[in-house]
């Protein structure tokens, strides 16, 4: 199966907490690693790629940071 576009990724949670604390726990990995995924090769920002690690199920997977939007509350 051929995509006519590149996959995108978008996710949505809804938290308690003041949006740049939560901001701040995505794109950091010393914070994200504690309730998401086990190890991760850096900091979200754009244009760069980071690996995130599941090393209780023994995947990864690659992410490629096109954009962030810094604080944005939907």
């Amino acid at each position: 199966m051929a995509f006519k576009s590149q996959p995108r990724v978008s996710t949505q949670m809804l938290f308690r907490s003041p949006v740049e604390r939560v901001f701040e726990a995505f794109v950091d990995p010393a914070i994200t690693t504690r309730f998401w995924f086990t190890k991760s090769s850096g900091r979200l920002e754009p244009g760069k790629e980071v690996v995130w690690e599941w090393v209780m199920y023994g995947a990864a997977g690659k992410v490629f940071v096109k954009e962030i939007e810094v604080n944005a509350a939907s």
